[in-house]
């Protein structure tokens, strides 16, 4: 939490963020941000919520000091994803008044204990997958498989929510083991992107 002297201009040094992919995690906005210090690392990404509940394509991100700022601000127009992103400096009063009135992307990122998983092979069942993470908790109907929308066919990807963070942390152990004959990938996700690719 920052805390706001009284009296004092403690603006901070605050960038806003617009136009990202719903998708975006808090470690891409990271990665986005190479180079530049964030203050208190992951915690300093806020990645707020529209009015009903999704992703608003909007993140404030606090930096360590002003060579970081004028960094951040150079990233103005560069692409994340297929999407360029606006990046300007805002006080610190507007960022708490938003994340205030809109909050943030749940668990910042990855505290749901979700993961993604890709190559996974196109017969595979839950059951299979539940077997992968033989001894790791995952929750009721925490299984997805991702179909084509169109012909509704396996894409081989597939997301599993976990009991909790530290059970999916363990689950990102067994990335590069197989299912069959297939490598599977693992990565972190969100519950949004979970939502996303169901809809």
């Amino acid at each position: 939490m920052g805390v706001l002297f009284q009296g004092s201009e403690d603006d901070g040094f605050v960038i806003k963020l617009r136009g990202l992919p719903w998708s975006t995690t808090v470690d891409e906005i990271l990665e986005f941000f190479d180079g530049v210090n964030v203050r208190n690392g992951r915690a300093g990404v806020k990645i707020t919520r529209s009015r009903n509940g999704r992703p608003s394509g909007e993140a404030f991100v606090e930096v360590e000091d002003e060579v970081d700022m004028e960094n951040a601000l150079r990233k103005n127009k560069e692409y994340l994803g297929n999407r360029y992103i606006e990046v300007f400096k805002v006080k610190r009063q507007k960022m708490d008044w938003m994340l205030q009135h809109t909050g943030i992307v749940e668990g910042n990122a990855f505290d749901q204990g979700c993961v993604r998983l890709r190559g996974v092979p196109f017969e595979s069942k839950k059951d299979d997958i539940a077997q992968f993470f033989d001894g790791l908790e995952i929750i009721p109907n925490g299984i997805t498989l991702v179909e084509d929308p169109f012909n509704g066919r396996p894409t081989g990807e597939a997301y599993v929510q976990f009991v909790d963070k530290e059970t999916a942390e363990r689950a990102l152990q067994k990335h590069k083991e197989k299912i069959g004959h297939r490598y599977i990938e693992i990565f972190k996700c969100t519950l949004e992107e979970i939502r996303a690719s169901t809809h």
